[in-house]
């Protein structure tokens, strides 16, 4: 369905404000005009709402101390929003354990729109928020994907606020769909307003948006606020007192006698100030008879949203319930509004939760069990139970397990790592307590709460725990540091690990481990996790036995042996291809690596499965994994002659690696996407990857085994015309480890640094390291390694004669070794040499197919180069495009491939985690650069040639 004709009109939240009363900035709930101190910030949300106007998205975060006044300027940009479609949530401390309940209150409003959503998306969301029967949905990462299209959908007729109150105590779930939308948000009108609590942190990252820092109100503004019968100096120093917090000064004034509002007596001491507002809410508090403390008790431990749970509860306790909620409303600590209690401010329920004992609590959690409703309400009661409970029971932690099991699919990993974690403290055998913590964590690390994944790890570590519990916790630890933190620091944790798992915890550790000492360049290590899987996996497991494979064959190629590493690494192939296995996308990173170490000996069916097994992870919003199998494939798919995939991919790994906090795979995808920027002459975009690159390569702790980051910087480097640079950098590497290449290949730099030596006149070094680099290479080694061998020949031959002679074997060598590229640009070296001799029509026969090549890869500087060099044998070369095609981004390029498949944009926009207007943005992109008039032009453009016309 479409939006209604008229905005939906989301009301603003009466949460924190209360009829007839002042609010912390001194207006009235009605008027915006009134908001006292506040210009600037008014200012800028105004031109936020002004540019959605005109179709721009924009976001805030607003920022400060309890009582600054974060809500008032929400409030006030609810009331700006004229015409907006207004959307509202809330975080709430006792709630952020639920997932989706912010997501839930925000989204109610557009329900209408689910229909628009791509199918996986809707469902996901309908999961998630509890809208569909589908239990097996809620995925973290489809659910910010459809958060981002409804509310892209929404904005189609109408622009669209978001306003959201309380961040720090937001569900994760609600926040990581929200903030992904906010920073993912680029063309469509969609603006974001989000209040954080300064001190606190948020529960997903708010790098990369503008945050709007609030400061306390000066002496002036706090007379306007005040604007009662107190004297000008009690206000400067109330104002010095409380650093002019608004919500401290309407608090405290409210209590200042008489005499100590004109100045006759002394202040309070000590004011409720920073720290210590909460203080002003205690005492709110005390002064409640024992219902109403009951009444906000309850409250507070209540997670439902519903008044009718905390309203039954309060009917077992109290003899008039009615008049305890009336007395806390007319005391201004709850509100009842649309079917619910609120607190009137959230550190009334911190404060609530403060004050009470451990029995009050227990009791209070035990009534709200009691008072809910059916089974239905079954998750919410056994956490109740859990939080009255006051020593080990079993039998509610089996129950909490249950529910953990329910989570992990319908609420996401964070809520099943939360009942995990509680199971385990309710459980009297510590070996299964341990059990349950290390399952917790590894929930936590699934759930990308990388901090509560170390304290759970830890909590097992230091205990008592046997093999099983510590083997899981390390394995996570180890891949969690793989990932994210120090590759050397994973070593030792999956070897560690490794000496206490077993079984196929162990086959898993093993080839984990593999993978990390290859990163550092360990041979024998390597060759020792293959020789204890061999021992360790059982061949009848299908999933033992194709780890198993790889991990050997991974290791033979490392260990020199390319014929047995082959034959282990086919039955790889063969063995995932089971039906059982075919679709799992676990395999992913193995599959990848496969095809960059087989490389030429691959067939079409294998980069079939790769892209088979991508396009299911994506429906499955495997995002997590996304990022070390983009890397890998933008690799497989450069070795093959795809560098349009190839750009495309590295551009979205690096992304998606930015977002979730990846090192080492998310440097390897800036180095190819370095790579492939230079190949298109976009050396400053080459320059900025390399050095992030760089920076990701020290903190993974692989710098000095950092083999392909120095040949992608020299490739940079000598496609910019800086030989010297090149030099340098390979020199570096030959001192450091002899020169070896990024898959172990003896003097693998070679090849680039010869050409940096021509360059830079330099020919008698050059002649010996291509000497040396023959002289290294084996006769079995691969096709590719040996046509490098002999172009590098071809460059320091003596004579014409002598160079052809080598040219020609390099390009026999390159007809087996399907390296687009090297061919290309041997072709190119070729041609260039025959027209400096003065053979032209010689030359055109390499130059000619050297530019159809470097044109079909859309390597737009080499293609130039070969245009020009083929000019310069007397040929004029015409283009469709153009004389000079203009350069792709990434994600233009990623947006170009999908439209060339035949998807639409809805459908590209729900592959890329887009809006569908950013899809328009870089479509439009796509047609300008490239001349394109239709989509089909895209089609044929992309999924073949644009060959260039003699």
């Amino acid at each position: 369905m479409t939006p209604p004709d008229s905005p939906v009109d989301s009301s603003p939240s009466h949460y924190g404000r209360l009829a007839g009363q002042r609010v912390a900035s001194g207006r009235s709930p009605s008027s915006v005009p009134d908001v006292v101190g506040r210009d600037p910030e008014l200012r800028r949300i105004q031109d936020l709402l002004d540019r959605a106007r005109h179709g721009a998205p924009g976001a805030l975060v607003l920022t400060g101390e309890a009582g600054i006044g974060k809500t008032t300027l929400l409030d006030a940009a609810d009331r700006l929003a004229v015409g907006f479609v207004r959307l509202r949530a809330r975080g709430v401390e006792s709630e952020a354990a639920l997932d989706h309940v912010a997501l839930l209150e925000l989204l109610t409003p557009v329900r209408g729109l689910l229909d628009e959503l791509p199918g996986p998306q809707a469902d996901a969301l309908s999961a998630a928020l509890g809208w569909g029967r589908d239990a097996t949905g809620g995925d973290r990462f489809l659910v910010a994907a459809a958060t981002l299209t409804l509310l892209a959908s929404a904005a189609a007729t109408h622009p669209v606020l978001v306003l959201v109150d309380d961040l720090q105590w937001v569900d994760r779930e609600s926040a990581a769909a929200l903030l992904l939308a906010a920073r993912r948000m680029r063309d469509d009108p969609v603006v974001f307003v989000v209040t954080t609590r300064s001190g606190l942190a948020t529960p997903g990252p708010i790098d990369g948006l503008d945050v709007l820092r609030l400061a306390g109100l000066p002496a002036p503004s706090a007379a306007r606020l005040l604007h009662g019968p107190i004297a000008a100096d009690v206000v400067d120093r109330l104002v010095e007192m409380t650093q002019g917090n608004p919500l401290a000064l309407v608090e405290v004034a409210d209590r200042l006698t008489s005499a100590q509002q004109v100045g006759a007596a002394p202040l309070p001491d000590p004011l409720p100030v920073g720290a210590r507002l909460g203080a002003a809410y205690e005492q709110l508090l005390t002064d409640l008879s024992s219902s109403a403390w009951c009444a906000a008790l309850l409250c507070a431990a209540d997670v439902s949203g519903r008044a009718s749970v905390p309203v039954e509860a309060l009917r077992r306790l109290v003899t008039d319930p009615g008049a305890a909620l009336d007395e806390a409303e007319a005391a201004g600590v709850l509100v009842r509004l649309d079917g619910a209690l609120r607190f009137r401010h959230p550190l009334l329920r911190t404060s609530a939760r403060a004050l009470a004992t451990p029995a009050e609590r227990r009791r209070a959690h035990l009534e709200l069990a009691r008072a809910l409703p059916g089974d239905a309400a079954h998750a919410e009661r056994t956490w109740h139970l859990a939080e009255a409970a006051d020593g080990p029971d079993d039998r509610l932690a089996d129950e909490l397990v249950t529910v953990a099991e329910t989570d992990r699919t319908r609420r996401g990993y964070a809520s099943a790592s939360a009942a995990l974690h509680r199971a385990a403290l309710l459980t009297t055998d510590p070996e299964r307590a341990a059990e349950r913590l290390a399952a917790a964590a590894g929930d936590a690390f699934l759930a990308g709460d990388l901090e509560r994944t170390r304290t759970l790890a830890r909590h097992v570590l230091d205990g008592s725990a046997g093999s099983a519990a510590r083997g899981r916790v390390l394995g996570t630890l180890g891949t969690l540091e793989q990932y994210a933190g120090s590759v050397p620091r994973a070593a030792d944790l999956l070897s560690a690990a490794a000496s206490e798992a077993e079984g196929a915890a162990l086959v898993v550790i093993l080839t984990e481990l593999a993978i990390t000492r290859f990163q550092l360049d360990d041979v024998d290590g390597v060759v020792e996790c293959a020789v204890r899987i061999a021992g360790a996996a059982d061949p009848g497991d299908l999933e033992q036995r194709a780890l198993s494979a790889f991990t050997r064959g991974f290791a033979r190629l490392f260990a020199g042996d390319p014929v047995a590493g082959r034959t282990l690494l086919t039955e790889f192939l063969a063995v995932v291809e089971a039906p059982r296995l075919r679709d799992d996308p676990r395999f992913l990173p193995h599959l990848c690596l496969a095809v960059g170490l087989l490389g030429d000996a691959l067939g079409a069916d294998v980069v079939a499965s790769a892209e088979r097994r991508l396009a299911r992870a994506r429906e499955q919003g495997a995002v997590g994994l996304l990022v070390p199998v983009l890397s890998l494939m933008a690799a497989g798919r450069a070795m093959l002659g795809d560098h349009r995939g190839a750009f495309a991919d590295a551009g979205e790994a690096v992304e998606l690696g930015e977002q979730l906090g990846y090192v080492a795979d998310t440097a390897y995808g800036e180095e190819m996407l370095a790579w492939q920027s230079a190949a298109r002459g976009l050396h400053d975009d080459a320059r900025a990857a390399l050095q992030r690159a760089r920076e990701l390569v020290v903190r993974a702790g692989t710098a000095p085994f950092a083999a392909h980051h120095a040949i992608t910087a020299a490739f940079c480097a000598l496609s910019a015309g800086d030989a010297a640079r090149a030099v340098t950098l390979l020199e570096e590497r030959m001192a450091a480890d002899g020169g070896i290449g990024a898959g172990g290949e003896p003097l693998g730099v070679a090849p680039t640094l010869v050409e940096a030596y021509l360059a830079l006149g330099r020919t008698d070094d050059a002649t010996a390291l291509a000497e040396r680099f023959a002289t290294a290479t084996p006769p079995g080694a691969s096709p590719l390694s040996l046509a490098l061998v002999a172009r590098c020949a071809a460059l320091v031959a003596v004579d014409l004669e002598a160079a052809v002679t080598s040219y020609e074997a390099a390009l026999v060598a390159h007809a087996e070794a399907f390296e687009a590229f090297e061919e290309a640009r041997t072709r190119l070296l070729y041609g260039s040499a025959l027209r400096r001799a003065g053979h032209r029509v010689a030359a055109r026969a390499q130059l000619s197919p050297a530019l159809e090549a470097f044109a079909t890869m859309d390597l737009t500087a080499w293609e130039r180069a070969a245009a020009d060099e083929l000019a310069a044998t007397g040929i004029s070369v015409r283009r469709d495009r153009g004389t000079a095609p203009e350069a792709l981004t990434s994600q233009e390029s990623r947006v170009a491939m999908l439209v060339a498949r035949g998807l639409s944009n809805r459908e590209v926009a729900a592959a890329l985690f887009l809006s569908p207007r950013t899809v328009e943005h870089h479509l439009a992109s796509v047609f300008r650069k490239r001349g394109f008039r239709s989509r089909t032009e895209v089609a044929v453009a992309f999924s073949s040639a644009e060959r260039p016309t003699l």
